[in-house]
């Protein structure tokens, strides 16, 4: 785990108890810190033993700080209680990630890439951790994706830590600085959280904020916002995008990865032959932010490239699960907004399309374009209604109400060459715990099918 000597003698409040929280206690402990931990469900409390101490009790003004779960609220809808009593006593409200900071000094050698952006998070994490390790460097990856990070082994000289951090993790962060800090895209979300939108560009704005002038800051221009902050931290950004050749930078034209990041603009790959789990725009945008990346941490072009063809990918982002008599079934259950499904439906062509859940967004009606793409949609939980009154002029639409119905529908639809697509386009709350649970239902509904599999 990972601990700081600056922690050691100080007294700490821990706010939720989930994988994050206990974390964050066990680390505290092993700093010296005398530790406060407290979570609503009691079935969590019990997780941090002797630890367990109501907050909402404490005197807040003898805690020099109190470290709060992401999923807090700060100001949106309303401050939460804790958060209220800490300032009105004018305790600190600090992070995993701000406790990570004050560590680095007692840490081994190493550089730290932070990845944020609405979509593409989770596999661009991924993607750069593999790079990394693959280019013979350690690694650790870690924040909204995978183990929290104070959970994770301290890395040995010349390591990188490839954190994702959502804008919830932002919001709480106040002193952190990656040496490379990446934002993929924005588009509306947790718009409950932050307020409005200017709001959460706010939050996913921090990344590059909190930066030493040193910092790389690697942005897509792609969106107005990316340009925006891209124009306000020039001279140290790396631009990045798939839409158009940027000067200084890394862009993605028709598979072709350029680097231009000297002045030259060499093609460095074509991401259509050697990356098989990175097809796509949305892909390539990814692929773009990882060679930016590698390339800013003093890694060779050839080798990233060569990483990029051994990536796995992520289960439940546009995950083949099988191929069943010529029916390819697609697990994208990771795409829980409107941008992430439109994504996947830009990726295939003859689509019978899964969709539906609990909606973030107002309205689906920037997926009607894409409906060329699909033949038929079946359609579950609370958005089903709401899905099919935006699309359905352009799509044949069947309620199908839960997904081993419209998997059943689908197969019985579809034909050799025809690609059944889980991209719901909502969360999963309505009807399932999470996206993950969603996605493995739907892989096990696939993977129990008969037919002859390739």
């Amino acid at each position: 785990m990972i601990t700081a000597s600056a922690y050691k003698g100080k007294k700490v409040g821990v706010f939720g108890l989930a994988r994050t929280g206990v974390a964050a206690v066990r680390a505290l402990e092993a700093s010296g810190a005398e530790v406060l931990a407290w979570d609503d469900a009691p079935e969590r409390q019990a997780a941090v033993g002797p630890s367990a101490h109501n907050l909402y009790d404490a005197d807040m003004k003898t805690l020099d700080a109190v470290m709060l779960a992401p999923g807090v609220p700060l100001n949106f809808p309303t401050p939460h209680a804790l958060v209220v009593q800490c300032r009105e006593a004018g305790t600190a409200l600090i992070s995993d990630f701000d406790f990570f900071e004050a560590a680095r000094a007692d840490m081994a050698r190493h550089k730290i890439v932070a990845i944020t952006g609405t979509n593409g998070k989770s596999t661009t994490t991924a993607l750069i951790g593999h790079v990394v390790s693959e280019c013979g460097k350690p690694a650790a990856v870690g924040g909204n994706i995978g183990r929290g990070i104070l959970s994770l082994d301290p890395l040995p000289e010349g390591g990188v830590y490839v954190f994702e951090m959502s804008s919830f993790q932002l919001d709480l962060t106040t002193g952190f600085k990656a040496d490379v800090g990446i934002l993929l895209n924005i588009t509306p979300d947790h718009l409950d959280r932050h307020g409005s939108l200017e709001g959460y560009v706010a939050a996913k704005q921090r990344l590059f904020e909190q930066q030493d002038a040193s910092g790389v800051a690697v942005i897509s221009v792609d969106d107005a916002h990316g340009a925006s902050m891209a124009a306000t931290y020039a001279g140290r950004v790396v631009p990045i995008s798939v839409e158009k050749p940027v000067a200084g930078g890394v862009y993605v034209l028709d598979g072709l990865l350029t680097d231009d990041m000297r002045g030259d603009a060499l093609v460095v790959a074509d991401l259509r032959k050697c990356a098989p789990m990175l097809l796509g725009s949305h892909n390539w945008q990814n692929a773009a932010a990882a060679y930016a990346a590698g390339r800013s941490l003093g890694l060779e072009a050839e080798t990233i490239i060569s990483a990029f063809t051994s990536f796995p990918g992520l289960a439940h982002r546009q995950e083949t699960v099988a191929t069943i008599d010529g029916v390819r079934y697609i697990n994208d259950s990771k795409a829980t907004n409107v941008d992430a499904a439109s994504r996947a439906l830009k990726a295939f062509e003859n689509i019978h399309w899964v969709a539906g859940g609990r909606p973030k967004e107002k309205n689906f009606t920037a997926l009607a374009p894409l409906m060329t793409n699909v033949k038929q949609a079946y359609l579950i939980g609370e958005a089903a209604d709401a899905i099919a009154h935006d699309v359905g002029a352009d799509v044949t639409v069947t309620d199908c109400r839960d997904m081993e119905h419209a998997l059943e529908c689908a197969r019985a639809n579809a034909s050799a060459g025809d690609v059944i697509l889980l991209s719901p386009a909502c969360t999963a709350f309505d009807q399932f715990r999470d996206f993950e649970n969603r996605g493995d239902v739907f892989r096990a509904l696939v993977l129990a099918l008969e037919g002859e599999r390739s």
